[in-house]
């Protein structure tokens, strides 16, 4: 109850409001959020935050919502897009891409009414995402930190995969999967969809060279446990240049002994 009354009114400072979960996708907050400090305790103004899949164009609707909220509680500006072909899921002959579950041309964007509803905030970009995410280069002064993924297939998860392998990033990067765990009817499991995907990424021998990493993310302590929590992973960048600056805010960290 008091969540929904937080969430509704917003009322309170955004972080309490996203530490409390009383606001909407509260996991697309989250990324946005921490890659925004991120960005913040490195020096950076501007970072990028992208959703892989908009369908119906809600999530990107609720990212911007999150945007204008981060943006006034830690004044780094975040760039919102989307990749999607607009056309809705393509036909594929790949076990892999769990078609048992997702039929080809579902979600479909209906770009006429979501374009009018963004308003500027945020851009789409259109096609097969193993054509737009090789050629897309960002903004040099807006790293990517934060990417949301929900395309569902494994095949098109495996081609957005390659967002990761871009220069242009923070040194650790927010992300979120949709479709790592699921219901009983959808019959997730290891070898198939996004799961498999993440998978075959880390075993890629240029993730090996690098000793970069995609995992679960274990940042949840001392929270309440919410399903999404499973969903949030982070890309690490060992090789990344300023992956060993501090974002702690102190010279050191220290611990004081307790008085008699």
């Amino acid at each position: 109850m008091v969540r929904k009354f937080l969430r509704r009114w917003r009322f309170g400072p955004y972080p309490v409001r996203l530490r409390a979960g009383a606001v909407e996708r509260p996991h697309y907050g989250l990324c946005l959020y921490q890659a925004a400090q991120e960005a913040a305790a490195l020096g950076y103004k501007a970072i990028t935050a992208i959703e892989m899949g908009v369908a119906g164009g809600n999530g990107l609707l609720c990212m911007c919502d999150h945007k204008e909220e981060i943006q006034k509680s830690l004044g780094v500006e975040i760039v919102v897009l989307g990749f999607d072909s607009g056309s809705g899921l393509p036909s594929t002959n790949d076990p892999r891409d769990v078609r048992y579950y997702w039929p080809p041309g579902s979600f479909e964007i209906d770009r006429n009414a979501l374009e009018s509803r963004l308003s500027g905030r945020a851009k789409i970009i259109y096609g097969d995402v193993a054509q737009t995410v090789p050629q897309w280069v960002g903004d040099a002064e807006a790293p990517l930190g934060a990417v949301l993924f929900d395309l569902d297939l494994f095949t098109s998860t495996t081609a957005a995969l390659g967002l990761l392998t871009k220069s242009n990033m923070l040194p650790r990067v927010w992300c979120y999967f949709d479709d790592v765990i699921g219901y009983p009817e959808n019959s997730f499991a290891d070898g198939t969809g996004e799961r498999e995907a993440i998978r075959e990424f880390n075993a890629s021998p240029e993730r090996s060279a690098l000793h970069d990493h995609l995992s679960p993310a274990r940042v949840f302590k001392g929270q309440p446990p919410e399903a999404w929590h499973q969903q949030i992973y982070l890309y690490h960048r060992l090789s990344h240049p300023e992956y060993n600056s501090s974002i702690s805010g102190e010279a050191k960290q220290q611990l004081k002994l307790k008085p008699k």
